[in-house]
């Protein structure tokens, strides 16, 4: 059995692997969904592969860059973990995630998000991270909230049109991704976290005065649902207010019985605007875990948003 990075060649049965894992027989395959894992290129995913040839396991490793106020992080991205069952109880899982976490460390990364939480990764030092208030928009919140709004913006779907827009307004947040305008445009069109619950996006913008002042995605169930059920906010940007308001609109929108809103700590605008509608709040941390690639990488990396901040107990797990 071979550990190693994984060739071009061998996606595809990752590919392959990771649908016999994650989805029902005609859905919309993993290579679809997440393109930035299975796409030919410069891969940093890493694969058990057997004598024959055969992928036993996967682990999808994705680099990108999160910005938090003038600090940027160069990061990576764990998901698609996946084992064939004939090759189960090997350990391969965690061989895969220690040559993850090396690679990570010698690119310079300074975290790695993982979008699991279970005892592969805790084990490894991955923990739990930051604090986020899921906020849930019923019809009479979603009501409250576009009635605030009144006519001060037109409501519509994105078009292709509005892209450069959208993309300033994401990269004008506080913190988040940094996209490059080729990677949002492939995120937004593959839908991956509405098409990865069985729904579909809804993607929606604020105009007034001919300019975009709020962008919104939203998972929504699907037009053929027959009765109404949970939708979850996926990504937004722009004017708190005028997000508010999209995000009303797609909570009264047909079929959507409550919406969803997991609201990072730091957007409180948003957050006071929701609760005085009436959503309900409930804390919890987001989702998956992180751990450190490299203590030293991290401090160097938030260097500019550290002052006053005392880490002299950051630990790096992998020491």
């Amino acid at each position: 059995m071979q550990l190693r990075l994984i060739k071009p060649t061998e996606l595809d049965q990752a590919a392959l692997l990771a649908d016999s894992i994650f989805r029902e027989p005609g859905a919309t395959s993993m290579q679809e969904l997440f393109p930035l894992i299975f796409r030919p290129g410069l891969s940093h995913s890493y694969a058990a592969v057997a004598e024959d040839g055969k992928v036993a396991a996967f682990m999808g490793l994705v680099p990108s860059t999160l910005k938090t106020g003038d600090a940027l992080l160069n990061v990576f991205s764990i998901g698609a973990v996946c084992t064939d069952p004939a090759f189960r109880g090997q350990g391969l899982a965690g061989q895969l995630l220690e040559k993850c976490q090396s690679h990570a460390a010698e690119a310079g990364a300074s975290l790695i998000f993982v979008s699991g939480d279970r005892s592969l990764y805790t084990r490894a030092g991955c923990v739990p991270f930051g604090g986020t208030q899921f906020a849930e928009l019923n019809a009479s919140s979603a009501q409250v909230l576009a009635a605030a709004a009144g006519e001060e913006w037109t409501l519509r779907p994105m078009q292709p049109g509005d892209f450069f827009a959208v993309y300033r307004l994401l990269n004008e947040c506080e913190a988040g991704h940094v996209y490059s305008p080729g990677e949002l445009a492939l995120l937004l069109g593959t839908e991956a976290y509405a098409g990865a619950m069985g729904l579909a996006q809804r993607t929606l913008v604020a105009v007034r005065d001919g300019s975009i002042e709020g962008f919104a995605a939203v998972a929504v169930p699907a037009a053929d649902v027959p009765s109404p059920s949970s939708a979850t906010a996926v990504e937004w940007a722009g004017q708190p207010s005028a997000v508010a308001a999209l995000l009303a609109k797609a909570a009264l929108c047909g079929g959507v019985g409550a919406l969803q809103v997991p609201v990072p700590w730091q957007e409180r605008s948003l957050l006071a605007l929701l609760r005085d509608a009436g959503a309900s709040l409930s804390a919890g941390a987001n989702s998956g875990t992180v751990c450190i690639a490299d203590r030293e990488a991290l401090l160097r990396q938030t260097e500019g948003c550290r002052k006053g901040l005392d880490l002299s107990s950051v630990q790096d797990d992998r020491s």
